[in-house]
């Protein structure tokens, strides 16, 4: 290899760097990928596994249905493979032969999709299987040798209020997915315990542990104490429900990762170890003391590998292992210090913590922290992640389709990572998606020998929206042979709503696969659009795709569900576009409004100003129509926890606040927000309502606004409210979808031509380099 020497960029010297390390090193990347194999694997017998996965089968389909499925669960075959066979459509049972429980129910699930038609998804299932089933004679091997879910939010945005009935109808997903490894967080339960033993008082534990809606970011050391404190019914709660859902997944032989010792501690610890070296976590997003920087110990001090060896063994003996534990502790926290000496030190520590307890154990890292973080230079990562020893470590790439790290990081300095598509940040709703870059970036990750990629997954914040981009993303990790999205979304509509031929709805969801799912650039998307953020002046509205085209799809998916048997799949997905139209049309909708304000047309500013407000009571009577878009079930699943009448308020309360302000004053407000029926009419209108009121005023009276002060007026008034409201929603759905999706699109579609048209860019402020907030 000849290199010029002119100058080379600090990538190019990762990406020079890789090529010479890893060029005609495939066996070193196999020793290393084989080491984590030998833990994420299945640890229950193959008769355990067989069962479950039969299991799987007989609570999808009817009992009669099940028994025409044989399966046999066989080790000995390669990993993350199965054969389906069945010689004609005949009587003959449907033989499934697979490596573990797992890629039995994989493979089961995929003769539903491709041979029946059927589809299991977050928002139900169609399963009218045909009679009699048909012949099948398939084998697959997995390019991916693990195929990962979960983001550590995802706890705290979609699963804080689960009950069991809940985990255990979401675990089949997973097992229909061929999900192989996942994460077990619960841990409030254990830390209890453990700061009992370190004389802590419960009213300073009660100080540290957050309320369940911010579990994840007290974990990450970002805040403390916010939305608790913890009651022991919740903690014995989860604790009991964690052992229930560790145990039936790796009954189906899936891995989890348990939570190890990342350095955060009570502020109280100071006091009792006075002459031990504590760092000052910096305040994160503004929080109050009362709630932010708790204690970092340092990894480097004998008190972190006593504590850590404590909570890790506890851990294990309540949950057992499969020898992976994940600990991240810098995500949004600078490090002491950058020098490579003390990175190295400090990622050794935390190794050592949990070979102390388990000797084999492998360390799940999330690369979040260095995305977008000037802290980490090249020489600071590769210290980071040199300390451990290659193949002892497993990186998360977590948001692989928008901001991957293993190019500039030379595959992560040789530790095994997963590609993965996190999509959604704090579970907001919006149809957003990348999918020509999740299906060119896992093929360009997975056919390049030089990079140390093992596996696949998705990492979302939150679920329950945008389905078919994860749903695709999990497929890329079973199928090295998908080469054509458009007949991928083909299949997938056709099997989504039950229909054997190609037509309106394949039209539709290839034109959203084309549009909404087409997002290519690297703006911030959070969710924010213009209805559903905090009212002001300067917002700036735009979209990535043509909207005439998106409404043509809108229009065709209308038209479908109109002449067939629309089944729960088809009305959510009507609920979920026509939504979308809607929230395009408010966004170019506002700006006319300001375009009136501007040019101080009072008249003009009234009619749009009515509209707009008429445009989220048509949103929200749309949004009654479906159980999954409204804040009624969200709100009573919360209160269904408390067993007194404080407990449930404290519940809803941390339901509440985490939808709209996330903080006391509105640290994050809107970042997890949602467009549920209720929500937009008492929280979103409400909002609209007082800012266009002070536009008109401001009109009459020839003067202008203070954004600053109505952000303050709104947050009195409307915002700190809604919070401690204890208002009772909708917990059943109203309406006839189709007949209101018809009625908003007539109305509203031929709308857009008259209001300013939506830029396909940012006109707003460009993305300045700052530190990439969490919230993840």
């Amino acid at each position: 290899m000849i290199v010029s020497a002119t100058k080379l960029t600090s990538v190019g010297i990762w990406l020079l760097l890789g090529t010479l390390v890893f060029e005609g090193s495939a066996h070193r990347l196999q020793q290393h990928e084989a080491h984590i194999l030998q833990h994420v694997r299945p640890r229950s017998s193959e008769e355990t596994q067989q069962q479950a996965a039969l299991e799987v089968i007989g609570r999808l389909i009817s009992e009669e249905q099940a028994k025409q499925f044989h399966v046999n669960v066989d080790s000995t075959t390669e990993r993350n493979s199965f054969q389906i066979f069945k010689e004609s459509a005949g009587d003959q049972p449907v033989e499934i032969r697979a490596s573990s429980g797992i890629a039995a129910t994989k493979a089961f699930y995929h003769y539903l999709k491709y041979f029946c038609g059927c589809l299991v998804a977050w928002e139900g299932s169609q399963l009218q299987l045909p009679k009699p089933l048909p012949a099948i004679n398939v084998s697959i091997i997995a390019p991916s040798s693990i195929v990962y879910y979960q983001n550590v939010c995802t706890w705290s945005y979609s699963f804080t209020w689960w009950r069991w009935s809940q985990w255990r109808r979401h675990i089949d997903w997973m097992a229909l997915q061929g999900i192989t490894l996942s994460l077990a967080p619960f841990q409030e339960d254990i830390w209890t315990e453990v700061f009992l033993e370190y004389n802590l008082t419960k009213p300073q534990i009660d100080n540290h542990l957050s309320g369940p809606s911010f579990f994840a970011w007290q974990r990450m050391g970002n805040i403390r104490g916010w939305g608790g404190p913890l009651t022991k019914s919740f903690a014995n709660f989860g604790r009991t429900l964690q052992q229930r859902v560790v145990h039936e997944m790796r009954r189906l032989g899936m891995a989890l990762a348990l939570p190890a010792f990342a350095g955060h501690l009570p502020v109280q610890f100071r006091a009792l170890y006075p002459n031990v070296t504590f760092a000052n976590v910096s305040v994160w997003n503004n929080f109050p003391p009362q709630y932010a920087s708790p204690l970092y110990l340092e990894p480097t001090e004998p008190l972190f590998a006593e504590i850590g060896s404590r909570f890790l063994r506890r851990m294990v003996d309540v949950y057992g292992s499969d020898h992976i534990y994940f600990a991240d502790p810098f995500n949004e926290i600078d490090p002491a210090s950058p020098s490579g000496k003390y990175l190295s030190s400090v990622a050794s520590a935390i190794f050592s913590t949990m070979t102390k307890v388990d000797p084999a154990a492998v360390w799940l890292l999330q690369g979040w922290m260095f995305v977008k973080n000037p802290f980490w230079s090249s020489r600071a990562i590769r210290s980071f992640l040199t300390a451990v020893p290659v193949g002892r470590m497993l990186v998360l790439d977590l948001q692989s389709e928008q901001f991957p790290q293993y190019v500039r990081t030379a595959s992560y300095a040789g530790q095994p990572f997963i590609w993965c598509m996190l999509s959604n940040f704090g579970g907001t709703l919006g149809m957003l998606g990348s999918v020509e870059k999740v299906h060119r970036g896992i093929r360009e990750a997975r056919n390049n020998s030089s990079f140390t990629m093992i596996g696949t997954g998705i990492t979302p914040e939150g679920i329950h929206q945008n389905y078919a981009m994860y749903e695709f993303a999990l497929e890329m990790g079973w199928d090295e042979g998908l080469d054509s999205m458009e007949r991928w979304f083909n299949s997938y509509a056709m099997s989504r709503y039950g229909t054997t031929t190609e037509g309106r709805a394949t039209e539709a969801w290839n034109i959203f696969r084309t549009t909404v799912y087409s997002f290519a650039g690297l703006e911030l998307m959070r969710g924010k659009y213009t209805f559903n953020r905090r009212p002001s002046s300067k917002l700036s509205p735009w979209v990535w795709y043509d909207v005439d085209a998106f409404n043509q799809g809108v229009q065709l998916l209308l038209s479908f569900a109109e002449a067939t048997n629309c089944n729960e799949l088809c009305r959510h997905d009507l609920v979920d576009v026509t939504r979308q139209l809607l929230q395009n049309t408010a966004d170019a909708l506002y700006l006319t409004i300001m375009d009136d304000y501007k040019r101080r047309n009072v008249t003009r500013y009234r009619g749009h100003a009515t509209l707009f407000l008429e445009l989220l009571s048509d949103l929200d009577r749309l949004l009654l129509t479906n159980e999954h878009f409204m804040l009624g079930p969200f709100l009573e699943s919360a209160k269904s926890f408390g067993e007194t009448s404080l407990e449930r308020q404290k519940y809803e309360y941390n339901a509440r606040v985490q939808l709209t302000l996330w903080g006391p004053q509105g640290q994050i407000v809107d970042y997890a927000n949602k467009q549920w029926a209720g929500m937009v009419r008492d929280f979103f209108r409400a909002r609209w309502s007082v800012f266009l009121d002070e536009l008109d005023r401001a009109l009459v009276s020839n003067g202008t606004i203070n954004d600053s002060k109505l952000r303050e007026k709104i947050f009195r008034t409307v915002e700190l409210p809604f919070t401690t409201n204890n208002r009772h929603y909708n917990t059943s759905a109203l309406g006839n979808t189709i007949e209101t999706a018809r009625f908003v699109y007539d109305k509203w579609s031929g709308k857009l031509h008259g209001f300013k048209k939506l830029p396909t860019t940012d006109t707003g402020k460009k993305n300045k380099r700052r530190k990439t907030r969490w919230l993840s």
